[in-house]
């Protein structure tokens, strides 16, 4: 008796190729992005050096990036719910302004998942 061919094994390697070839789509536009991304307030040149020296001088940042943490924790609420342990960490983060607290909320922010991370942020450039 002739072996059938297993379609949904086929299907599968199909989505799995279409995936990564979404992923790379991605990639290449956040790349595009970042590079024609102009500089911040603090003279930074280009984006990419703009995370280096947020890991350097997180102080400096906190200070002034305070009402764009403050949105953040507005949009997140509104996206995941008041209560919700990221939305909580950025709320504090945007309350207290330290270091630590500032850590743990983009911790807790990079846990979500990519659509809700997307969502807030657009809703926050909004607010």
């Amino acid at each position: 008796m002739p072996k059938r061919p297993n379609y949904q094994q086929d299907r599968a390697e199909r989505q799995r190729k279409k995936a990564a070839r979404r992923d790379e789509r991605l990639a290449a536009k956040s790349e595009r992005r970042e590079k024609n991304r102009p500089s911040n307030k603090l003279g930074d040149s280009t984006g990419s050096t703009a995370v280096g020296s947020a890991a350097e001088s997180s102080e400096v940042l906190i200070a002034a990036d305070s009402a764009v943490i403050r949105r953040l924790a507005q949009a997140l609420a509104f996206v995941c719910g008041p209560d919700h342990p990221a939305t909580l960490a950025v709320q504090l983060a945007a309350q207290s302004g330290t270091a630590d607290d500032v850590q743990r909320a983009r911790v807790m922010f990079l846990q979500l998942a990519a659509q809700d991370q997307r969502t807030a942020a657009a809703a926050s450039e909004l607010g």
